[in-house]
């Protein structure tokens, strides 16, 4: 274990919304900008935005001399190789390490460049040494795979890519399982006794990314009260989007960032890509609609639909495939098209019961809206879908998806019930209780978000 923290995985594998007011244009402003110490709400599982090569030239930028058997594209690329088996972000795994190991130097550190233990596992604050492994690689996966514990409650050693021994032993009963999806909340028992663990590995982090112009765009000051998945939706020109619960647009895979609105309250309900993956527009809780990239401009960008101030009541957006037009769909079912959308017709609408939950464009025209109960409601001229899951007076269905190929409704446990040659995704993550929140698919790619922040990609 290194200075900077204080390990507790010596215990772990040792013993095996505010009302908010309205600025000028009658939408919620943005907030202050966040203080040097305030850093992003990132989840542990998920993609790694650097490759091996980005990685170790940062590195070679600090002219350090790191105490490792191999090249430092080679540690890298085991930390992307593990990271990718079992779905945690690999390069910030490693921004992890050179915390923990004092950039590989091991300069204070508990454990010995031989150990090749480049996290502290069996370190803690009355230990004198951490655990021994047979290589760096060996070392990397165990970490990876602990890391996936505090993120994942569904990770058991029967899921796992190549078992570890040195995860084997407590992994199915460990009492933190999934107690800590985001990096924001390591620490303070969590890895670490550290209160600013978090912090120092995410400023790390940041530093990559800024070193290869990345930036740190794509993620928000933390607040875990308001941290949480609301929207996902794929960019067609490749990589997705995470809509986080405060307004903030998480860019993945390459998708370009185009920007985003960020308050201080869950204030974010929805996120429609332009067709020609050059902006998005994202849907606040009030009906308020805040436009990037090509969103701005054209016929889109005077579009105007309900506001409904200090009411939150608006559910979902969706744009037309010329990318001038768009719906809101409000939570009693009303849709609201604009622009090129056709007018709505024949769908339903439950005044005083705010039991809507996701409105898509047919591929042919006119609208499908989902209900709460998994109900799939034609408008607009849209044929009928055809009978889907239907769960009578229990508000589980949270989201739905309408391909050329068929459509799928998303409950919120995690189950993904295609239909019509649609084939689904498989399991993404059954949860015990209403968790997930939105899906979207393209071309075979199927990404999935929970409340909670943790990201399904297949």
């Amino acid at each position: 274990m290194h200075r900077f923290g204080s390990v507790l995985l010596c215990l772990l594998v040792g013993l095996t919304a505010a009302v908010v007011p309205l600025g000028p244009s009658g939408e919620p402003p943005a907030p202050a900008g966040a203080a040097a110490t305030d850093y992003p709400s990132v989840t542990i599982m998920g993609p790694a935005r650097l490759s091996a090569d980005q990685i170790a030239a940062y590195y070679a930028s600090l002219h350090k001399s790191p105490k490792i058997p191999v090249s430092m594209k080679q540690l890298a690329q085991y930390y992307l190789d593990e990271g990718a088996a079992e779905n945690v972000r690999g390069d910030l795994a490693f921004a992890q390490s050179a915390l923990e190991t004092g950039w590989f130097e091991f300069a204070g550190s508990m454990v010995n460049p031989g150990d090749y233990n480049y996290a502290g596992i069996g370190a803690c604050d009355t230990c004198n040494s951490g655990t021994g492994f047979p290589s760096p690689q060996l070392g990397i996966r165990a970490q990876v795979q602990w890391l996936r514990n505090y993120a994942d409650p569904t990770s058991r050693v029967a899921n796992l890519h190549r078992p570890s021994m040195w995860t084997v032993a407590k992994y199915d009963n460990f009492f933190l399982k999934g107690k800590s999806p985001l990096w924001n909340t390591m620490g303070n028992g969590y890895w670490a006794t550290s209160t600013t663990y978090a912090e120092k590995v995410l400023n790390i982090y940041q530093r990559m990314l800024t070193f290869h112009g990345l930036g740190f765009s794509d993620v928000r000051p933390s607040n875990p009260t308001l941290s949480g998945g609301r929207s996902v939706a794929l960019n067609p020109s490749g990589g997705y989007y995470v809509l986080d619960a405060d307004g903030a647009v998480l860019a993945f895979d390459g998708a370009p960032d185009y920007g985003s609105p960020h308050w201080g309250w869950d204030a974010a309900r929805d996120l429609a890509v332009m067709p020609d993956g050059k902006g998005y527009i994202v849907l606040d809780a009030w009906g308020g609609l805040h436009r990037f990239g090509s969103a701005r401009s054209g016929a889109i960008a005077g579009l105007k639909t309900p506001y409904w101030r200090g009411w939150s009541i608006a559910r979902s957006l969706a744009v037309t495939p010329s990318g001038q037009g768009l719906v809101v769909l409000d939570g009693w079912g009303g849709l609201h098209a604009r622009g090129d959308a056709p007018r709505p017709t024949g769908s339903p609408y439950w005044a005083g019961w705010d039991i809507a939950r996701s409105v898509t464009v047919a591929p042919g025209g006119g609208y499908y809206v989902l209900d709460g109960w998994g109900g799939v409601h034609e408008s607009g001229g849209a044929p009928s879908l055809g009978p889907g899951p239907y769960w009578p007076r229990w508000d589980i269905a949270r989201d739905l998806v309408v391909t050329a190929g068929g459509w799928a409704v998303l409950d919120g446990f995690g189950g993904v019930h295609a239909r019509g040659g649609l084939t689904g995704p498989g399991n993404i993550g059954w949860m015990p209780s209403d968790y997930w929140r939105s899906i979207a698919t393209a071309g075979g790619r199927w990404v999935a978000v929970r409340k909670d922040g943790y990201l399904f990609t297949r």
